[in-house]
């Protein structure tokens, strides 16, 4: 099985200092004019802000079996203005300017009152449902990184097995391996980082830090991002190793799970993922004289990384 992740960046992006407080003209088309306007909104944000697409695909034996798309924009509906409202048909058409501020920010002001008593509820309505819609997309294309982890996160190099026999006749048999970061999968695990990550200035402090191999320090004030990543490598998603004994046929003789070290540590709201250096050790297993048979029958070993729930 073989998954493949790729960012592909589509950039649209106009001068930000000098477009900063321009407004962008879009249209939207709906049903009712609630639904055309958020069509207009999502429209006006990915011709400010820009796309990415994040896809993953999965093929078994050369057949596709899962193409997943995301789309993603960093950006959300700061005001709008409606230009034009046509119904042609059954549907709506309206036109809007639309003003799109980043949405990278440290601390979200997402609206501000006219005075101390008033506010416009339809653009604050709109601000900050375009930012939680922004944030929902946002979880789904991370979520397209972190559900392949630990299958497609580690490169392992299975070197040559050794077969002994203990004090006790039974039959020892020891895997060795090298272990280290799949560098692709961390290339879009810091390319995620980078679009979801807050824009905090020296003198603030963020309420959570990722550290990824070789990339640097992505800052978030947004825990909920946070603690996805975190959760990602605990509980079922834990990784293990798995041997796997095979025959001639291709059927599987044997097979256990084995704890695999972490390679990552989590303090207080900083989770930082250890460097690429390889690391090596063993895998072993004991064959008493009932099951010497899967030795005589074997005929070849694969060390995969799954997750925990894998191995119940």
């Amino acid at each position: 099985m073989l998954r493949l992740l790729c960012l592909v960046a589509c950039f649209l992006f106009v001068n930000a200092s000098a477009a900063d407080n321009k407004y962008v003209r879009a249209i939207g088309e709906g049903s009712n004019i609630e639904q055309a306007k958020e069509n207009a909104f999502r429209n006006a944000v990915q011709q400010r802000a820009g796309v990415v697409v994040l896809s993953e695909r999965q093929s078994n034996l050369g057949k596709l079996v899962k193409d997943d798309m995301s789309v993603f924009s960093a950006g959300y509906v700061d005001d709008f203005k409606i230009v034009d409202i046509n119904q042609i048909g059954s549907s709506i058409v309206i036109t809007l300017d639309v003003l799109v501020s980043d949405s990278r920010l440290f601390n979200q002001t997402l609206n501000t009152g006219k005075t101390s008593k008033e506010i416009d509820g339809a653009r604050a309505g709109a601000a900050v449902s375009s930012f939680i819609e922004k944030k929902q997309k946002g979880d789904r294309m991370l979520d397209m990184v972190l559900n392949t982890y630990p299958q497609t996160a580690y490169r392992i190099e299975q070197k040559p097995l050794s077969i002994f026999v203990d004090g006790y006749r039974n039959t020892i048999l020891q895997v060795p391996y090298v272990i280290r970061w799949n560098k692709d999968y961390i290339n879009a695990l810091n390319e995620a980082m980078l679009l979801l990550e807050d824009k905090v200035d020296y003198w603030q402090q963020a309420n959570a830090k990722i550290i990824v191999p070789g990339k640097g320090e992505h800052k978030f004030n947004d825990l909920i991002t946070y603690n996805k990543v975190v959760d990602s490598l605990k509980g079922e998603r834990e990784a293990r190793f798995l041997m796997e004994i095979y025959d001639n046929s291709g059927s599987v003789l044997w097979h256990a799970c084995y704890v695999m070290p972490w390679y990552f540590y989590a303090q207080f709201r900083q989770l930082t993922f250890e460097t690429g250096k390889p690391d090596s050790s063993y895998l072993q297993a004991t064959f008493n004289s009932q099951n010497r048979y899967i030795i005589d029958q074997a005929s070849r070993i694969e060390v995969s990384a799954v997750p925990d729930s894998k191995c119940h």
